[in-house]
C-alpha cells in the first residue's frame, strides 16, 4: 500500500535551475590536466625540473587513468616523457613543462618519420611534409604520394625489397597510408 498524499492532488513541478551550475569534485583526466598538473607541482634545482617522490606517485595515478580513459597512446608518451626526460633530470627550468613535452614529441616524431623514410628508401623531408598534411581518416589520399614515390631510392632502403621497383612502390603505396594513420593517431 501507498502512503496517502500529503496536501492531495498533484505533486509539484520539477523547477529548473537557471543559470550556471558547476559539478563540484571533478575533473576531466586528459592530456593538458596532467601536463598542468606536473607543471605547477614541478621545483627547479640547479637549473634543472624535478619533482617529489609523492607528486611523482600521483603523477603516475593520472597518467594511468588517462590510459583507462581510451587515451592509451598518450598516457604512453607522456610516461615515457616523465621517466626519460623528468625523472632522468634532463628538463632545463628555462622551459615550461608543457613546452618541453612538446619539444620532445616532436623530436619523437621526427625520429619515427625518419626510421620509416630509411626503411622504404625515401626522402625523409618529403615524408615529413606529407604526414604533417595528412587530414585524418582519408587513409586512400597520401599528401605528395607523386613525390614521395618519385623520391624512392631501393638502393638505400635498410629494409631490402625483394623484387623490383615497382613491387616495392606497390607495397609501400599499400603500407603507407595505415603507417601516417598510425603516427598521426600517436603523436597527435
Amino acid at each position: 500500500m501507498f502512503p496517502p498524499e500529503v496536501g492531495g492532488g498533484e505533486p509539484d513541478p520539477v523547477k529548473l535551475l537557471v543559470g550556471k551550475t558547476k559539478l563540484s569534485g571533478t575533473q576531466v583526466i586528459d592530456a593538458a590536466h596532467i601536463l598542468s598538473l606536473i607543471g605547477s607541482k614541478l621545483r627547479s634545482v640547479e637549473g634543472i625540473q624535478t619533482v617529489d617522490n609523492e607528486t611523482l606517485r600521483i603523477i603516475y595515478e593520472q597518467i594511468q587513468e588517462l590510459s583507462n580513459m581510451g587515451e592509451d597512446e598518450q598516457a604512453r608518451l607522456l610516461r615515457e616523457f616523465v621517466d626519460t626526460e623528468l625523472v632522468a633530470g634532463k628538463l632545463s627550468s628555462s622551459l615550461n613543462f608543457d613546452e618541453s613535452f612538446e619539444i620532445w614529441k616532436k623530436g619523437r616524431l621526427h625520429m619515427a618519420i625518419v626510421e620509416f623514410a630509411n626503411g622504404w628508401g625515401l626522402d625523409s623531408q618529403i615524408l615529413e611534409k606529407s604526414v604533417s598534411a595528412f587530414s585524418g581518416p582519408q587513409t586512400a589520399a597520401i599528401p605528395y604520394i607523386d613525390e614521395l614515390i618519385a623520391s624512392v631510392d631501393i638502393s638505400k632502403a635498410t629494409n631490402q625489397p625483394i623484387g623490383n621497383r615497382l613491387s616495392h612502390n606497390m607495397k609501400l603505396v599499400k603500407e603507407l597510408p595505415i603507417w601516417i594513420a598510425g603516427i598521426k593517431a600517436r603523436f597527435n
